[in-house]
């Protein structure tokens, strides 16, 4: 009876660390992972952002573009510097809000000029995030952001972006996708300029999905 109880015991912490092992060991598909985690970003209501862009200049590296912007709806506030300039504006279904550096002042426009389209969109994280193809997904491995445990893809996609497509070349992703949440927190793009030859990147990272944020028309004091 003792014998059969210790066999018994065998048999339930084996099948309990066969169970963990298999947990421990278990990996995603990374195509699955990567078209869910894009899924969800699109689709979310809304969320918030940074985008910092890298180009190496004369063979130094110089930050072009360091933003914060938060998106909620069909409603986008972006703050930070574009190019060295300080940069403040509000897209909402009333126009496009954007407050001169100098004067601190508002200037609203109706409809998006068109000098200003393609500069939106290099300021939106979706655009960046369009793909023809994704080309071979590999699963690079794991890591912890903060306090995110996250599954790390690397590809090199085709992109479905005039903008990028015309200026830049030999693209490169590596994304972190929550294990837990399968929310996308940070994608590295890197690429060559066709013009020279130099490296771009840019890295972004997403946050607060789901959250109510307050983006309304800004007042003139």
């Amino acid at each position: 009876m003792k014998k059969r109880g210790i066999l018994l015991l065998i048999l339930i912490s084996t099948v309990l660390l066969g169970g963990i092992a298999g947990k421990l060991l278990w990996k995603p598909d990374p195509i699955e992972l990567l078209t869910h985690g894009l899924e969800e970003l699109t689709q979310a209501t809304s969320f918030r952002y940074t985008m910092i862009q890298h180009q190496t200049v004369e063979g130094k590296d110089r930050i072009l573009n360091q933003i914060l912007g938060e998106k909620d709806g069909g409603n986008t506030r972006i703050s930070g510097e574009v190019v060295g300039t300080k940069t403040e504006m509000i897209l909402t279904s009333e126009g496009l809000y954007m407050q001169d550096p100098f004067t601190k002042r508002w200037i609203r426009y109706p409809s998006v000029p068109a000098a200003h389209e393609a500069f939106l969109a290099e300021l939106n994280p979706l655009s960046s995030l369009q793909f023809k193809e994704y080309g071979e997904v590999v699963l690079q491995g794991q890591e912890k952001l903060d306090k995110v445990n996250t599954w790390v893809l690397k590809f090199s996609p085709t992109i479905q972006n005039q903008i990028m497509e015309d200026g830049w070349t030999d693209f490169a992703y590596i994304m972190f996708i929550g294990k837990r949440d399968k929310l996308i927190h940070r994608v590295i793009i890197e690429a060559k300029s066709k013009t020279d030859g130099q490296m771009m990147s840019l890295m972004m990272e997403f946050k607060d999905y789901g959250e109510t944020m307050n983006i309304s028309v800004p007042i003139n004091n």
